[in-house]
């Protein structure tokens, strides 16, 4: 992934910044507040990161966020406005509603992005976990954990970065073997009270006389249950189909209106009865959105095909529910099969009897349940024991990566990491800081292989000094891949980086103090957004 222009602004004034090399790129200037940060934090955050802007600057003002880049050959553009954005790539113009979609936008169409384990269960990263792997702020810095940590922690980065050892898991997850392990105790439960009912029947007259044929009382009432909470997810299921199935109409909806343009404009022309105005626009949801203008049937064409393509989407989601539902509805006849479980039977059952030979033909089928269930906990247990094992030889050799690097830049400290987050209540701070981001940084580009450019905010914070700062670039030149670093320097240091070879040094100094954005770069922004058809507003 290649950044080759930022932007940012509204219908009064905008900036952009389009001086980036495929190498490493300083931007700086000669004092703090001259927007360095700003334009950092607005590129991430035009790809769905949380930002830390400045203070002063209140970014939500600025409504229209904009970023190209190339990744695999490919350029994309993306514009963000609040929640909602819009993607173009060769010509193709998607828009999405929130991040969430945006996000699924990119894991299919960018890259992937790494999944990790949220209470329990799969997740695809969100951009503002994702970005850490190659991104440092200038704020909010704790070496002890994630940056913005809330949903997510440090344990989430850990598996996120585990992620990239590249073997498989068990096909059982923890809570799969939870439950198995949990099933299993439940069956020798049902074992032993059927050993009891069995000798019970034996020596008991009058229960031999009205015995039934049903099965144990307690398995055949876990069957019910079971029964009862499939009914219950299926109705779960439903709901969920049922709101994407609306959503479906909606857009359905929207997409007729649509597609009357086109058949009114080839018989008349469109205008707007209060204006007289042949502009018409298609406007997104939502308090802070985006309006396209429709007028053109090149861009109609565009919108349709965007709001198609998310229709097919719906349609394969719904088809997926209906699938696990049919899957569901089939697991309930099976139980149904499995325990003949028959109105006579369940009139029994609520009488509380079985059959002597029933009983003993159950705790055999107990027997092999249980040996069977246990045989499969064994062999997920073997698979997550090597998953694992592999994921902590891959986190241990970054940690020791980061030692390499640590020792490359800082030669006279002698202290190593021992992991990639310092210990709650031991925070490195002042020049130490520095070295162990910019230590993680590279390692984990080196051992992830992943494809994003290494940006640092205040890359020299803490004074770091010239020696460091010398062997600091010279590793990242070894990566051969974008690097974006921003820097404030001292009245003795001006114009150092213009003098560096392999370094696309970009000046800040002559910037208005707290004042980045202007009419000057306004005209060029509007150019930016009307080729992708957007109106600002």
């Amino acid at each position: 992934m290649k950044i080759i222009k930022v932007g940012l602004g509204n219908t009064d004034e905008a900036y952009i910044e389009s001086e980036f090399s495929d190498g490493i790129n300083i931007i700086y200037s000669d004092e703090n507040n001259k927007g360095k940060t700003i334009v950092i934090q607005s590129m991430l955050y035009t790809i769905g990161n949380k930002p830390i802007f400045p203070s002063s600057f209140n970014y939500k003002e600025y409504y229209y966020y904009y970023l190209e880049f190339e990744e695999n050959n490919k350029v994309y553009i993306v514009v963000r406005r609040g929640d909602s954005y819009i993607v173009s790539c060769a010509g193709d113009i998607r828009f999405f509603e929130d991040t969430a979609e945006f996000k699924n936008f990119w894991n299919n169409n960018v890259f992937s992005l790494p999944q990790i384990s949220v209470n329990g269960n799969k997740r695809i990263a969100d951009m503002e976990l994702y970005a850490q792997m190659f991104f440092v702020g200038q704020d909010g810095k704790d070496t002890s954990t994630i940056f913005n940590s809330g949903f997510y922690h440090k344990d989430n980065f850990k598996d996120m970065v585990c992620f990239y050892a590249g073997e498989t898991e068990s096909t059982l997850s923890a809570d799969e073997i939870t439950r198995l392990k949990n099933q299993i105790k439940e069956l020798e439960a049902k074992r032993k009270e059927q050993l009891e009912i069995s000798e019970f029947y034996k020596t008991s007259t009058p229960a031999k006389e009205y015995l039934s044929r049903i099965q144990d009382k307690v398995a055949f009432q876990n069957r019910i249950c079971e029964m009862e909470e499939i009914t219950g997810k299926i109705s779960d299921l439903r709901k969920m189909r049922n709101k994407l199935a609306t959503k479906r109409s909606l857009w359905n909806g929207t997409l007729k209106e649509l597609r009357s343009l086109n058949r009114n404009i080839e018989v008349g022309e469109l205008r707007c009865m209060d204006c007289d105005s042949t502009h018409i626009a298609y406007k997104g949801k939502g308090k802070i959105t985006y309006s396209f203008d429709v007028s053109t049937p090149e861009m109609r064409s565009q919108i349709i095909a965007s709001i198609e393509e998310r229709i097919s989407a719906y349609t394969e989601e719904i088809e997926k529910y209906d699938f696990e539902i049919s899957s569901m509805q089939q697991r309930i006849e099976e139980i149904m099969q499995d325990e003949d479980i028959t109105i006579e039977n369940i009139v029994a059952y609520k009488n509380g009897f079985s059959s002597i030979a029933e009983i003993e033909e159950k705790v055999q089928k107990l027997d092999e349940a249980i040996d069977d269930i246990k045989q499969k906990v064994k062999a997920g247990k073997k698979q997550t024991e090597d998953s694992q094992k592999a994921q902590q030889d891959f986190y241990e050799a970054i940690v020791e990566e980061m030692n390499q690097v640590k020792g490359k830049i800082d030669i006279e400290s002698k202290q190593l990491y021992d992991d990639l987050f310092t210990k709650r209540g031991s925070v490195v701070s002042g020049s130490e800081e520095t070295v162990y981001y910019i230590a993680r940084l590279i390692s984990i580009a080196k051992l992830t292989k992943h494809s994003c450019p290494i940006i640092m905010d205040s890359f020299r914070a803490e004074d770091l000094s010239t020696e460091k700062e010398e062997r600091v670039l010279a590793l990242l030149s070894e990566l051969k891949r974008q690097c974006i670093l921003t820097t404030t320097l001292k009245a003795e240091e001006k114009d150092k980086y213009v003098k560096m070879a392999g370094i696309n040094a970009t000046a800040y100094t002559d910037h208005h103090s707290n004042k980045i954005l202007g009419t000057e770069g306004l005209p060029a922004f509007m150019k930016l957004l009307s080729g992708l058809g957007i109106s600002l507003q």
